[in-house]
């Protein structure tokens, strides 16, 4: 366990990476992706189906020299705030 910052003293907690859903424990599934009772949907909406579907082949394809480029050009305006983790 590694202790993150801003949580309470005496607080810790473990950071997973998974590739897809099927690497995780069934319970594990369950508490942070299918629970009625905890997830949170959004309704999407795109605006520029093209654009939308070439960022996707960019992000998720196999060539990586398009996605570098993209985080080189643009990953100075993000900040660890607007990452969903």
């Amino acid at each position: 366990m590694q202790k993150r910052a801003g949580l309470p003293a005496g607080v810790s907690s473990t950071v997973q990476r998974f590739k897809g859903l099927g690497e995780m424990m069934p319970q594990q599934l369950w508490d942070t992706t299918l629970n009625p009772a905890t997830r949170l949907l959004r309704r999407l909406t795109i605006e520029d189906a093209h654009a939308a579907n070439e960022m996707i082949h960019v992000l998720m394809g196999s060539k990586v020299g398009p996605r570098r480029k993209l985080i080189e050009d643009h990953g100075s305006r993000l900040s660890v705030a607007d990452l969903d983790i």
